[in-house]
């Protein structure tokens, strides 16, 4: 493959690593100049239906993320049985390297590249893909130490089925949910403790659990507790243990629901970490701390009293001056409170299916506060309400309560892409990225002026809104609508009989027939011994079949002698016999006979054959001979 250019433009120019179905290769964008990395399929896959598909699905999953924390896809390619993905290059190394090169990591840095993650996957979930196979094999650090997660040939998309190859144990076994341990469903929460597995390996250097095969780590998942990390790692505060020990919790409904729950924690616990004095010696967040020291440390020598007179009055100020602040806070927090506890409580009505409009008016009317929130809903029409995070059968609460309303923006409208002439593989990816999906099974069907395996008919028609997962059907063209016809049996056949036989199923022959380069004992000089395509092959009309004549000497002749009695019923009779040898077919006795009479004729032919008897052209006897 190196040196090889694919599409024109991508030159691939050395191997990086290898999958269990995919080759990845460092490439040169020849257009822009720009190194990229390619994704090639195996080649022992790539007429296996599951991997290709497998392999396609990546591409969509990819296609349809976009952030700076994900590798981004720039191509999805087909060259003969050549499949393949573009994308972008990454300068930097895999978090797995990273941690076997430099060990534990410190808090910070374990914490910085997980939160990182933490917004990749939040993307890819709000996008409806759960990725399955987090692990530090597919994030990779970039020089400048920015996480990029990447590899998502085994997600699936969490609105459909799963799209892709499964097996027993899918993803990595040290990394894997207990839920996918057990075959079930993965989802978001899945992702997150795979993380969790990922956070506890970069703080302490080894995977929460180890065994001797994969059947038993797998158990282990499932089963066991893991080692309290920070046993491994004395770094590691109790806040951020809590973290680590509730992302890998077996119970999904236990862990952090998203990744932007996580990150939230994970970087409150590293704030608290860090104001530790044991740790760098930071102010305690105590009353005094909040201030400089009053009293400064006696000088060793005896100061001037005009001096100390001043020291005294500027302690004294300070003194008069915090007191003073902390009775302005303390009144102002008792005026607050009066007034907060007399005001009145309310409950809040119910406002959903009420327009927005409707619903800041009476929500305000209130003395509430309203915050809007707008998503796509397919039920709700636009503009209307869907959900309400306090409602009337919440508590009642004081104005002015913050309440969150989720206002519809009506059905999420994708725009059919056009995908006439395009390969199936690149059909998918852009609607994929239009967030619709392509019709399974795929149609087919001739057509004169689309080329085999590029789409010639879609429905719905390019620029037609759907709402966002519909299915857009193809037809993918099968070539030109070519008349197809059989090859009759040649064989025996002089070279005229040829020609007549072929042309009524509308072939011909060709011309540059070859005499055969040994003898043959079984046909004549002249006579078709061979040809190409094969007897009772489907071909297009107007084939040339291509046949080979025998030079002979053929059979030895061979004789019978046929007896037939001719019928006693008072008249005469007509008698022939017919014979059918590798020469053709020939009358060999043709007489008029009295009743009663009995036909006895010596009958010569060459290699196998058929005798026919009829009398008063009626078949009497068929002999093969």
């Amino acid at each position: 493959m190196i040196g090889k250019t694919l599409g024109g433009r991508y030159e691939i120019i050395e191997e990086l690593g290898s999958g269990g179905t995919a080759v990845v290769y460092k490439g040169l964008d020849a257009s822009l100049g720009r190194p990229v990395t390619i994704k090639i399929l195996r080649a022992e896959y790539t007429t296996d239906y599951d991997f290709v598909r497998r392999f396609q699905h990546e591409a969509r999953a990819v296609a349809s993320l976009c952030h700076p924390n994900i590798v981004s896809l720039y191509d999805v390619g087909q060259e003969g049985n050549i499949h393949y993905l573009v994308m972008e290059y990454v300068h930097g190394d895999n978090l797995k390297a990273i941690i076997a090169k430099e060990g534990p990591l410190s808090p910070a840095r374990a914490i910085h590249i997980v939160c990182q993650v933490c917004e990749a996957l939040t993307h890819a979930h709000e996008n409806n893909i759960v990725h399955r196979d987090v692990k530090p094999h597919n994030i990779l650090i970039t020089r400048e130490g920015w996480a990029k997660l990447s590899d998502f040939g085994i997600a699936r998309d969490v609105t459909g089925t799963t799209l892709t190859y499964t097996s027993s144990f899918i993803g990595s076994v040290h990394y894997l949910s207990p839920e996918q341990a057990r075959g079930q469903l993965a989802d978001q929460r899945s992702d997150l403790y795979s993380l969790g597995v990922v956070l506890y390996e970069m703080l302490t250097g080894s995977v929460p659990y180890q065994g001797d095969n994969l059947i038993a780590v797998a158990l282990k998942h499932i089963q066991d507790e893991p080692e309290r990390p920070s046993k491994l790692n004395e770094k590691i505060t109790p806040q951020l243990e809590e973290v680590i020990l509730r992302a890998i919790a077996k119970d999904p409904s236990k862990r952090f629901q998203n990744g932007r729950e996580l990150s939230l924690l994970l970087r409150e616990s590293l704030s608290k970490n860090k104001g530790e004095p044991a740790e760098n010696g930071a102010f305690e967040n105590t009353a005094t701390g909040l201030f400089e020291p009053l009293v400064e440390e006696e000088e060793k020598e005896e100061p001037d009293i005009a001096v100390v007179k001043k020291r005294k009055m500027r302690t004294l100020s300070v003194l008069i001056g915090s007191l003073l602040l902390i009775l302005i806070v303390a009144g102002a927090a008792f005026a607050f409170n009066k007034f907060y506890f007399n005001i009145p409580e309310i409950k809040v009505p119910d406002i959903v299916n009420k327009s927005q409009e409707e619903a800041e008016k009476t929500l305000t009317e209130l003395g509430l506060k309203v915050q809007v929130v707008k998503e796509h809903n397919d039920d709700v029409a636009e503009g209307y309400v869907i959900d309400q995070d306090i409602g009337p059968d919440d508590p009642a609460v004081k104005p002015p309560r913050l309440i969150k309303l989720t206002v519809s923006l009506g059905k999420d409208l994708r725009e059919v892409p056009g995908l006439y002439k395009l390969t199936i593989l690149d059909a998918k990816a852009q609607v994929t990225r239009a967030g619709l999906k392509i019709s399974e099974p795929v149609q087919e069907g001739n057509n004169d002026n689309v080329t085999e395996g590029c789409i010639y008919q879609q429905y719905p028609s390019p620029g037609e809104k759907k709402p966002a997962g519909s299915y857009v059907t193809v037809y993918v063209s099968l070539g030109k609508n070519v008349a197809k016809t059989q090859v009759p049996r040649l064989i025996g056949l002089t070279i005229e009989q040829a020609r007549a036989e072929l042309s009524k199923t509308n072939l011909k022959l060709d011309e540059k027939f070859e005499w055969a380069d040994f003898d043959s004992a079984d046909y004549l000089s002249g006579q078709i011994l061979s040809q190409e395509p094969e007897a009772g092959s489907d071909v297009t009309e107007d084939t040339a079949v291509k046949v080979v004549l025998s030079r002979g000497p053929g059979p030895s002749p061979n004789s019978v002698r046929v007896k037939i009695p001719v019928p006693d019923d008072g008249r005469s009779h007509d008698v022939r016999i017919s014979l059918e040898d590798i020469r053709g077919t020939k009358d060999v006795y043709v007489n008029s006979h009295a009743p009663g009479d009995e036909v006895s004729q010596v009958v010569r032919y060459y290699g196998g054959g058929t005798i026919r008897v009829y009398i008063d052209g009626s078949m009497v006897k068929d002999q093969n001979l």
